[in-house]
């Protein structure tokens, strides 16, 4: 018999497409890997790796066939996809290319979320998947032109290292809140706000210990934004 005093795992998932940025996976990765040494962390975490095959996905970019690359094994497949209440989509050069299968399980899965968290480029696929229309996000400052014209109906916030759009969250509290980050190590400092906003300052502080990193605290203020 299930304890009903145990809370539901808070369900995450990470989309993983050839070429994504090692570090939009990796650094929101390892506060999640910390955070949840903690037998006391309420609600506790579960991870689901997504891809469109089980078989290693590089982050090779796809343009620099000699570059350095690394390999992650998914654990599941978009078809296979578990239910989650939190994806957080990564950016990196493989998101110029038009991925159907990722935007729309973004499309079909948004809807059931509580959590969607963008880093860098993997803005882009959510504007692609439509998610983003009539809201506020931002991406990365090196690809802003490109991101902002092929998706005009987003409300595009430059200046922003990472923006929290709730317009899609009721009075009920129930709905999809979106947060979206800037350029790669940005999205180390969106989960550590993120992770704040759900256990505390206290708990986010103590990873930041562990992990002996000095986060941005300023979301709407991005030292790399470009005139």
């Amino acid at each position: 018999m299930t304890d009903s005093s145990t809370p539901s795992p808070l369900r995450i998932g990470v989309l993983l497409f050839p070429g994504f940025q090692a570090l939009d996976v990796f650094g929101p990765l390892d506060v999640l890997n910390v955070l949840s040494w903690s037998p006391t962390t309420t609600p506790p975490v579960t991870l689901s790796l997504l891809s469109t095959t089980l078989s290693p996905i590089s982050t090779l970019p796809p343009n620099f066939p000699h570059a350095l690359s690394q390999s992650i094994l998914p654990t599941a497949t978009l078809s296979s996809s578990p239910p989650l209440d939190v994806l957080i989509i990564p950016g990196g050069w493989g998101t110029r290319a038009p991925l159907p299968e990722y935007t729309e399980y973004i499309r079909t899965v948004y809807p059931t979320l509580k959590y969607l968290l963008t880093v860098c480029t993997g803005g882009k696929l959510a504007a692609r998947a439509g998610v983003l229309d009539g809201k506020r996000a931002t991406t990365n400052k090196n690809d802003w032109e490109g991101v902002v014209r092929d998706a005009p109906g987003v409300q595009w916030v430059k200046e922003a290292r990472w923006v929290v759009d709730r317009s899609d969250v009721g009075g009920d509290g129930k709905g999809t809140e979106v947060w979206s980050s800037a350029g790669v190590s940005a999205g180390v400092d969106l989960m550590f706000a993120w992770v704040e906003s759900i256990w505390g300052e206290e708990v986010a502080a103590g990873v930041e210990r562990v992990l002996e990193f000095r986060r941005w605290r300023e979301g709407d203020v991005d030292p790399f934004v470009r005139d």
